[in-house]
């Protein structure tokens, strides 16, 4: 997946509420987002239209509704997002962004532990 720039803040809620439900029409999202925050129905009709125009999402008619789903799982989204990150602010290096983040970071145990088995694997498969 190639992405020309990251999602807004109100196309990312969007899409979170998407990949959770794993579809949803524009009443569902906005019935959720309305929960949450002051939001009009056309505001996040367009929002959907402008996803499925990045190819986000795809849309079916049930009914007279559109039904939205997810085009783009969200490991493949936060992965493009991260590539793009490392490509703009890293000249594509992420061993730039590891200690960037390694030295700005609180890393825990847990976090650590989680790092030095993503190593190791990444050594066996010869990913080095």
């Amino acid at each position: 997946m190639h992405m020309a720039e990251p999602l807004g803040d109100l196309q990312l809620q969007v899409m979170e509420i998407i990949w959770r439900r794993g579809r949803a029409s524009v009443a569902d999202v906005h019935a959720e987002l309305a929960g949450r925050r002051k939001i009009a129905y056309t505001t996040v009709l367009t929002t959907l239209r402008a996803l499925e125009r990045r190819g986000m999402v795809v849309h079916e008619q049930v009914g007279k509704a559109y039904v939205y789903q997810p085009a783009v799982d969200r490991p493949s989204y936060a992965a493009a997002t991260v590539e793009k990150l490392v490509d703009d602010l890293f000249a594509g290096q992420k061993e730039q962004l590891l200690c960037h983040l390694l030295g700005k970071e609180r890393i825990g145990p847990g976090e650590l532990e989680e790092i030095r088995r993503l190593l190791a694997a990444g050594k066996t498969r010869g990913d080095q």
